[in-house]
């Protein structure tokens, strides 16, 4: 099991917490990324829910998945809507992530240069900030490797 990173406090909005997420979000304050893992067909579920979408069973347990993936999209995000506290946030990355080895794609943060935002297939590592709650938010961080990658489009 790899462990995440903190990178420091959560400064937006809290993360909606239902009993069926608590453990993702409890978990990533613990420095785990945890998904749902079907206990009848071993699909590893993103999003969260309370039925496998492969098979149909209720059944499942939590695993610990791969910390790193790829970047499949990622957008500059320069004006905060909805939630005020965004309005200090801006501008930031907001992505979807290729996570390896799982077979998922992930929403998050990248906390990289907002004017230049990776391109896609940048290998990124999972990470995460902490909550006053205790719990976590998932974000990345660019890999050590993503530097060929972003330079290709130069």
């Amino acid at each position: 099991m790899s462990r995440l990173r903190q990178l420091g406090a959560h400064r937006g909005p809290a993360p909606v917490v239902h009993p069926e997420t608590e453990p993702f979000w409890r978990g990533l304050g613990e420095g785990r990324l945890q998904l749902q893992r079907c206990t009848a067909c071993g699909t590893v579920r993103f999003p969260l829910g309370p039925v496998c979408w492969r098979c149909g069973s209720f059944d499942h347990d939590w695993t610990d998945v791969a910390t790193t993936g790829t970047v499949s999209a990622a957008v500059t995000v320069r004006r905060a809507t909805g939630d005020p506290l965004w309005a200090g946030e801006v501008p930031l990355v907001s992505a979807q992530v290729d996570m390896d080895l799982v077979g998922v794609r992930l929403p998050g943060r990248i906390l990289c240069d907002p004017d230049a935002p990776p391109l896609h297939g940048t290998p990124v590592e999972a990470a995460y900030l902490s909550t006053d709650d205790g719990y976590g938010v998932l974000c990345f961080v660019l890999r050590d490797d993503s530097r060929d990658v972003s330079q290709e489009g130069s």
